[in-house]
């Protein structure tokens, strides 16, 4: 790839995509996809960097008129700003790269080992149904690289036509994706800044699923759109997935003015970062005689934490999650009928529901001389259905069903026994025999820090 200019427009006809794309039968009838106009252009063109490839200083405007759009912008430790753009217009492809200096072989090893990342991003967006791939450029050599940043505007092929948009920003503070389109909206933003509290691999990776567990429920409970949750759940894992504990150790990381957690408050907490992620549909009017009943969705979810103190004998840990549900929808009378809803009395007959859930987690430990004087949980998660039945188009009745559970539970005898210095249940129990069993003990406690959002499931966990 010659980068002698600026920007480079290169001509490639439906013909020409389709025949290096698909097979001689199929180029004749089938013109080509989007996916396939960019199937290996971003990986090719990130490529390049490690071949020493030359980069022009100055970048040329992209034509006015472009069809899809990806761009990366990445900053490098020595303050290097490269930017590279790919389009569609027409019957063409727009390819433009540029920097604002020179480049050190570090550098363009960094810049090179995104490509796959990049390729992963374009080619999920790229897709009829667009996914999130951004794990690949999340895991950026922060070494040699200080940001990363990937835009991606997709035409979509829906009545009235319609942008698929995709933002991403990664430094060494923070990561966060912005998600648009004709759907509706999600964002994630994660914490990057604060590592003491990070969990190792198979903690965190359990607490993703935890999470993505309770998406799913309040996509079903709320009616959510499926596609828009799917994206938002692909962004919310592959942000998650920051460092880990074991990374940071095998790095030698140390934390300046920070001190390391001991097994029994990991044991305590997610092991995530901390994060704030929302989802909102877009509202519809589905009933043209009651234009107030709108069908929408909107969903938030966050974590917090803090650890505080002097020094690490006198330390305070905290942390927070919280998650709130809103949701409207209509549904048939009939459980599996057609619910066709136009301005005759007949097809007024119908149920509108009205959706208010709350979930939090509080867990908070303390300790005086070096020894556990606190630890508690407090868990609630509470349920709200408004139902709304019509009948002839007149209301036949109003019903809510609220339900709730709170879990209180003091840690202190299941974290205590664990403490460094903490007498062998028995005289011939070996170090490692208690050392399994404290990881054990540790491990399932763990598992019942996660936030729950339905008071069944609360209440269950309160019965152990």
């Amino acid at each position: 790839m010659d980068w002698a200019s600026p920007s480079t427009v290169v001509k490639l006809s439906s013909a020409g995509l389709a025949a290096a794309r698909q097979s001689e039968a199929e180029e004749i009838t089938l013109p080509p996809t989007t996916a396939m106009r960019f199937k290996d252009l971003g990986a090719d063109m990130l490529g390049q960097f490690k071949a020493g490839a030359v980069i022009p200083v100055e970048q040329a405007a992209l034509p006015e008129t472009v069809d899809n759009k990806f761009s990366l912008s990445i900053t490098t430790r020595s303050g290097v700003k490269v930017d590279l753009t790919l389009a569609s217009l027409d019957d063409g492809m727009a390819l433009q790269v540029s920097a604002s200096g020179e480049l050190n072989d570090d550098e363009r090893n960094a810049l090179s080992g995104l490509a796959a990342g990049f390729q992963a991003a374009i080619d999920g967006m790229a897709l009829d149904d667009p996914q999130i791939r951004l794990g690949g450029l999340a895991g950026f050599d922060s070494k040699f690289l200080q940001s990363v940043d990937f835009h991606a505007a997709v035409k979509q092929s829906t009545l009235p036509p319609s942008t698929q948009t995709l933002d991403f920003h990664a430094d060494g503070t923070q990561r966060k994706v912005s998600i648009g389109g004709a759907a509706g909206k999600a964002e994630v933003s994660i914490d990057t800044s604060k590592l003491e509290s990070l969990g190792t691999r198979e903690q965190q990776n359990k607490a993703i699923s935890s999470y993505l567990k309770e998406f799913d429920q309040a996509t079903a409970r709320g009616h959510g759109d499926a596609k828009v949750m799917t994206m938002f759940k692909d962004a919310f894992s592959d942000m998650s997935r920051t460092s880990t504990r074991e990374a940071e150790q095998d790095r030698g990381l140390s934390l300046p003015g920070k001190w390391t957690l001991a097994a029994e408050d990991h044991a305590a907490l997610t092991g995530l970062a901390d994060f704030s992620a929302s989802v909102t549909q877009a509202p519809a009017w589905s009933n043209p005689l009651r234009l107030g009943e709108k069908d929408s969705f909107s969903y938030e979810v966050s974590q917090n934490t803090r650890t505080e103190g002097e020094r690490r004998d006198d330390r305070t840990i905290a942390q927070s999650q919280q998650s709130h549900l809103s949701a409207q929808f209509h549904e048939p009378l009939k459980k599996g009928g057609a619910l066709k809803l136009d301005t005759t009395p007949q097809s007024q007959n119908y149920e509108y529901h009205l959706i208010d859930d709350t979930a939090s987690s509080n867990v908070e430990l303390g300790y005086k001389d070096g020894k556990l004087v606190k630890a508690s949980l407090l868990q609630t998660a509470s349920q709200s259905e408004q139902v709304l039945k019509f009948m002839m188009g007149k209301l036949a009745s109003d019903k809510t069903t609220p339900t709730s559970h709170t879990l209180a539970r003091d840690l202190m005898d299941s974290l205590a026994l664990y403490q460094s210095g903490a007498p062998a249940r028995s005289a011939d129990e070996t170090s490692e025999a208690r050392d399994e069993r404290r990881k054990q003990s540790l491990s399932a406690l763990s598992g019942n820090m996660f936030l729950l959002a339905t008071p069944s499931e609360l209440a269950a966990r309160d019965s152990l």
